[in-house]
């Protein structure tokens, strides 16, 4: 076959072909900007802005610099409200133009944004332990570096029934995470097993008409689901009506993340638990971790900020597999969903719904050297997976 030599054909490839090459120079100069969302102010701030803080640290540790591109946070505040973090989220997209988010633990938020983000096709590590976002509102682009709510109170429920407890109590918020704990706890224990289930409104200032219906000959201990400044309000009423001398309380989730113990009560010494993170485990990592979050906040980091850290993690592992080609969403999410992490407390990955997996273990709060309270760590709860078949 004759081939016809065109001119003004060769000259097309070559001008693509710079502007190919400009795009790339241009691309590897500027920056990969990352939207990071947290409460900051408003009542669950107390656990945001270490959040926040442990999110830095982690680009802060690569020098804001990935595979030769700086790295850009660009920092929002929800506020803990669906309506506030929607519209914040819009101006990181729209306004800021950020390539992937890193955001959020308020499971209303997490509900509002989630069909925005899926719609506009951003790539989202979330700290939302809601379990749509895994589910109903499952996205190739939605990642959930938390354990879900059904995820959290199986592994806690599991752990009270090894301990040897029939029947329980249950009191837990009147919101989505309380109400998905309950289910959890009734499916370990038996519906029948659960002697009552209590949902007082977040912010409850009294809960004597809940403590007031527990009755320690009914039941071997109180399964607790409630965060903020409610953890501590609770426990220090439970120990003022005698219970905690009668029943052991197992709190759900991050109960007594160190995060909430400095305003625990000295009578949570005791209190149970089984998450994600225990600040006295001794690792060279988890040294690490500490001794960095000390040095950059004042404080120790608890589970949220040991969350905030590690998502981060995950997204800096995956923008190094694709040699920093943050424009390239299919690419990334493609590349985040086979990362697999250590830190401070084991290896993480995610599941093949895009939820978070990784070890958890049984804490007890007690006193330390120093008088305060501290997580005394416990079993190890290896790989603990979202209960997809229990709660599809």
């Amino acid at each position: 076959m004759q081939r016809t030599f065109r001119p003004g054909g060769l000259l097309a490839g070559v001008v693509f072909a710079a502007a190919s090459l400009a795009a790339t120079a241009v691309q590897a100069q500027s920056p990969i900007r990352i939207g990071v969302m947290f409460p900051i102010t408003g009542p669950i701030a107390a656990q945001g802005i270490p959040e926040r803080e442990a999110v830095k640290l982690a680009f802060e540790e690569e020098n804001f610099t990935i595979a030769g591109r700086k790295v850009e946070l660009v920092y929002e505040d929800s506020a803990g409200r669906p309506d506030t973090g929607l519209t914040k989220v819009k101006a990181l997209v729209e306004r800021d133009k950020v390539h992937i988010l890193v955001s959020e633990l308020v499971s209303s938020v997490g509900a509002a944004i989630a069909p925005y983000v899926a719609e506009q096709k951003v790539p989202w590590v979330s700290t939302v332990a809601l379990a749509s976002l895994t589910r109903a509102q499952k996205s190739p682009y939605i990642f959930r570096f938390v354990p879900s709510s059904y995820q959290y109170a199986t592994a806690a429920a599991q752990a009270a029934k090894k301990l040897g407890w029939k029947k329980v109590y249950y009191i837990g918020w009147n919101a989505p995470p309380g109400r998905e704990s309950v289910e959890a706890v009734k499916k370990v224990f038996g519906a029948e097993n659960v002697i009552d289930a209590m949902f007082p409104n977040v912010g409850t200032p009294d809960y004597a008409p809940y403590l007031t219906k527990m009755d320690p000959s009914k039941a071997d201990g109180v399964m607790g689901a409630m965060w903020g400044a409610d953890a501590p309000r609770i426990t220090r009423q439970y120990a003022e009506y005698g219970l905690s001398r009668k029943m052991p309380f197992f709190g759900i989730a991050s109960f007594t993340s160190e995060e909430l113990l400095g305003d625990m009560p000295p009578e949570a010494e005791g209190v149970l638990s089984a998450y994600t993170y225990c600040g006295t485990l001794d690792t060279p990592e988890n040294r690490q971790f500490i001794d960095a979050f000390k040095a950059r906040t004042k404080a120790l980091p608890g589970s949220y900020s040991y969350m905030g850290y590690m998502a981060a993690k995950m997204v800096i592992q995956a923008l190094k597999d694709v040699k920093g080609r943050a424009e390239d969403r299919e690419a990334f999410v493609a590349a985040l969903r086979k990362v697999q992490a250590k830190g401070p407390m084991g290896m993480t990955s995610f599941d093949e719904h895009q939820g978070m997996i990784g070890d958890f273990l049984m804490l007890t709060v007690r006193k330390g050297r120093d008088g305060t309270l501290e997580n005394a760590c416990g079993d190890r709860i290896p790989q603990v997976r979202d209960p997809y078949e229990a709660f599809p």
